[in-house]
């Protein structure tokens, strides 16, 4: 076994695909009938705070008008409520309420459950690389959230 990195754009393919994969398999055994794009909302809202309906629209990549029928969906839910923006009072921004907070807190615990027995289920070895690599990963994110910022 060769101790010679992949190319830097092997490496990122790798990880492009078995994130997305990830993602969508978790999201699958978590999602509850939600849709992935409901839950990311509602994750970066948990993560972020209150936001206008066109900024979530731009992180999510769809279009407003497909934002604030989701956002409404949510709101009849009970997961989000509308709130005027203290900054500009001809905006509503939207929050997470205390029962949207809590079936996040559910969506990430079925998420991580369903991983918990996969990890157990690796040699201690591979746990140990997996383990090597989270800070990795997580400095990667924080770089290119850093990039969009610019």
């Amino acid at each position: 076994m060769s101790t010679d990195p992949l190319p830097a754009n092997d490496i990122a393919a790798g990880i492009t695909m078995t994130s997305g994969t990830m993602s969508r398999l978790l999201g699958h055994v978590a999602g509850q009938g939600r849709s992935v794009t409901a839950w990311r909302v509602l994750a970066g809202l948990d993560r972020d705070g209150a936001q206008r309906v066109g900024d979530l629209a731009i992180q999510q990549r769809v279009a407003q008008p497909t934002m604030t029928g989701l956002v409404i969906r949510l709101e009849q839910d009970g997961m989000v409520i509308r709130q005027t923006d203290p900054r500009d009072r001809r905006v509503s921004l939207v929050a997470l309420t205390e029962r949207g907070k809590q079936e996040v807190d559910a969506y990430r615990s079925r998420a991580m459950n369903a991983l918990t027995g996969n990890i157990e289920a690796l040699s201690a070895k591979e746990q140990v690389v997996l383990s090597a690599a989270l800070p990795l990963l997580q400095r990667l994110c924080e770089e290119i959230a850093a990039d969009l910022d610019k």
